[in-house]
């Protein structure tokens, strides 16, 4: 016969920690800095996920919905309605769909995971502009706590990180909405646990199915909460038990948890992307530019056949994770291609996600020539610089040559974006496909969530 479980000490458990600090978490507490960054996160992934929306990749979310023919509680990016379990999940699909949303060092991508499970029971409830903040802080800091101790070595052995820590956050936020105690979050954690898991051999060989982890993630997270709510119980001991997730996703190697105990307003240090690519990219795209700016200056443009080699350093684990495809397949596998992504950025002076989506543009002979002149290879990580960082040389065939290091990507916590950056992005992601009155309603909207007043409908401003 099996033995009952030993009970446990709830304050003592991780879950149950995190459970108590989310429930006596208050608007009043946050510092404006953070509530400003929550707010800034918000907008960036609306802009995202609208557009998001339009491609064909995330066709199937709607088709699913169409089969399950849930009942019309709450609003879809780009029209159409759910239940709130099942707009969490396109929307963050949709959210997801660009490789282009927020991301973090210590758990993957958590706007996409936290954001949707947010908004939609935040349209169900009508709760306040200050409460929907909270919940997404909440969300945030959940998420880094949760996956934050292992997510770097399961990077090593093929997890997704944000699959796997995605429904940790999206409980968190989920929990916080429906104004669950700390014992029915702490649950609602350890429930979510069950549904964390999730592989990279995408960034091998490609497919779509990437984009729907951040859907998978978020849908289960806010379902975890309502079982919680409806009294399920789960394992209190989810993050450091001997069948824990720690335990279990790191192989037993994983980082102390205190060490992300130390006060931190965790969302702060999120990555807000200024390309459509695979953050392991991202300096090495700026670092290229640098290089091609130096050669060009007094001496006109680049071409492609000017070109001998262009020979990129970046850490060793991202040569896996951004560098390992070189003649992109779909959409997917170009984000995640960093030589192909060095010659659209010298064949068509930039790297845009209209042009990542555009089969033809995939198929080029010059980009791809090209994308097998692009040289990566592992670096130490340079003195004073991010292991994100970026090092190029780009060589002309008449034997000319510019070096550049960029310590950090733009939008990185060491370089960061500034408010009016990702009000740009916001505006050049929709461009075209809503109207420029829309646009700034939505950029006005979000100064609404300081307020006490209810919620603005972000989904529906968008669509």
């Amino acid at each position: 016969m099996a033995q009952a479980a030993a009970p446990v000490e709830f304050s003592k458990t991780l879950a149950g920690r995190q459970a108590e600090w989310i429930a006596s978490l208050t608007y009043e507490s946050i510092p404006q800095e953070v509530r400003t960054r929550a707010r800034l996160l918000l907008l960036d992934y609306l802009g995202v996920a609208r557009r998001g929306a339009t491609l064909p990749q995330v066709e199937p979310a709607r088709a699913l919905l169409a089969d399950l023919d849930t009942a019309p509680q709450c609003g879809l990016v780009g029209g159409g309605r759910a239940t709130a379990a099942y707009a969490a999940y396109a929307n963050a699909a949709f959210g997801h769909a660009l490789e282009y949303d927020d991301a973090h060092w210590l758990c993957g991508h958590p706007g996409v995971c936290v954001i949707p499970a947010v908004l939609a029971l935040a349209e169900r409830e009508g709760i306040t502009g200050q409460a929907l903040l909270t919940a997404i802080v909440a969300g945030y800091q959940s998420m880094v706590w949760s996956m934050g101790p292992i997510n770097r070595r399961t990077l090593d052995i093929g997890w997704h990180g944000m699959k796997v820590g995605g429904v940790f956050g999206a409980a968190a936020g989920a929990a916080k909405v429906l104004g669950l105690d700390a014992l029915q979050i702490a649950n609602a954690l350890a429930i979510a646990g069950s549904d964390a898991s999730g592989t990279m051999e995408y960034d091998q060989s490609g497919g779509e199915v990437k984009r729907f982890h951040a859907g998978m993630a978020s849908r289960a997270g806010l379902e975890a909460a309502v079982l919680a709510k409806a009294g399920l119980t789960g394992p209190l001991t989810i993050y450091e038990g001997l069948r824990g997730i720690h335990k279990l996703f790191s192989e037993r190697d994983h980082l102390d948890p205190e060490l992300l105990w130390d006060g931190t307003w965790h969302i702060m240090n999120t990555f807000v992307k200024l390309y459509p690519m695979v953050g392991t990219t991202h300096a090495a795209l700026d670092a290229v530019g640098k290089a091609l700016n130096e050669l060009e200056a007094g001496a006109g443009p680049v071409r492609a056949y000017d070109i001998e080699t262009i020979e990129i350093g970046i850490v060793d684990w991202a040569i896996p994770h951004g560098a390992a495809i070189f003649h992109p397949h779909d959409m997917l596998s170009a984000q995640f291609s960093l030589a192909f992504a060095c010659a659209l950025r010298v064949v068509r002076g930039q790297v845009a996600i209209m042009d990542l989506a555009d089969p033809a543009i995939r198929a080029d002979p010059a980009i791809n020539a090209l994308a097998d002149r692009v040289k990566p290879s592992a670096m130490e990580v340079p003195a004073g610089s991010d292991p994100l960082f970026g090092h190029a040389r780009v060589v002309l065939k008449d034997g000319r040559n510019a070096t550049a290091l960029q310590p950090a990507p733009r939008g990185h916590p060491a370089n960061p974006a500034r408010e009016e950056d990702i009000a740009a992005k916001f505006r050049e992601v929709l461009a075209g496909l809503v109207s420029d009155d829309a646009i700034e309603a939505v950029l006005r909207a979000g100064d609404a969530l300081y307020t006490s007043d209810r919620a603005p409908d972000f989904v529906q401003l968008i669509s």
